[in-house]
C-alpha cells in the first residue's frame, strides 16, 4: 500500500528552511523599500520645483514653492491675480513617502522670477533638500540630496558619491 502526503521530517525541513530564507530576506526587503521612499520623495520634490519654475514662465509672475517636513509641498503665485492663483498645484505627503521619510531644508520656500530663476527680490531661499529614512540602517541608506541652483536649475544628487566627475556627486 503506497502512501501519500509528507513526512513531519519533511515538514520540518522545509519549515526551517522557510524560516531561514524569510529571516535573511525581510530586513534586505526593508531596506529597498525605505531607499525608494527616499528616491520617490527626492524625485517628488524635484519635480515640484521644476514645476514651480515652468510655471513662473509661462504666467510672467513670481511663483512660489513651498516644503513641508512631512514632504508635503504646494505650489502658487507670490500676487494672486486673475490667472494667477494662490495655489496652483500641492502634493500630499501621504503619496509615494512614510513617516519615517525624514526632509530637511536651509530654507522651506523657494520664489521663482518670470525667468525662471531664482527670485533675486528673496533674499533667503530654499537651495539645498536632504532626504532620508529613519527606518533604514546607515550604513545601507541611501540619503539623496535636492540642490537649487541660483538660475533655477534643480539637481537631485547623492551626498555619499565622492568621485569626481561622478554624475551621482554632489
Amino acid at each position: 500500500m503506497q502512501q501519500k502526503g509528507f513526512t513531519l521530517v519533511e515538514l520540518v525541513v522545509t519549515m526551517v528552511v522557510l524560516v531561514s530564507v524569510t529571516t535573511i530576506a525581510i530586513p534586505a526587503f526593508q531596506t529597498s523599500i525605505g531607499n525608494a521612499q527616499i528616491r520617490t520623495v527626492a524625485e517628488s520634490i524635484h519635480s515640484g520645483l521644476q514645476q514651480a519654475r515652468m510655471e513662473a514662465i509661462k504666467r510672467n509672475a513670481r511663483v512660489k514653492f513651498t516644503l513641508q517636513t512631512n514632504s508635503a509641498w504646494q505650489i502658487g503665485c507670490v500676487t494672486v491675480v486673475t490667472g494667477c492663483p494662490a495655489l496652483i498645484t500641492q502634493r500630499n505627503a501621504t503619496e509615494g513617502s512614510s513617516t519615517n521619510t525624514a526632509v530637511s531644508a536651509d530654507n522651506y520656500t523657494a520664489v521663482f522670477s518670470s525667468f525662471g530663476t531664482r527670485d533675486p527680490a528673496t533674499a533667503v531661499g530654499l537651495t539645498v533638500v536632504n532626504v532620508t529614512n529613519t527606518q533604514v540602517k546607515s550604513e545601507e541608506r541611501r540619503a539623496l540630496r535636492v540642490l537649487l541652483a541660483a538660475g533655477g536649475n534643480v539637481k537631485v544628487c547623492d551626498p555619499a558619491v565622492s568621485t569626481v566627475g561622478d554624475p551621482r556627486a554632489c
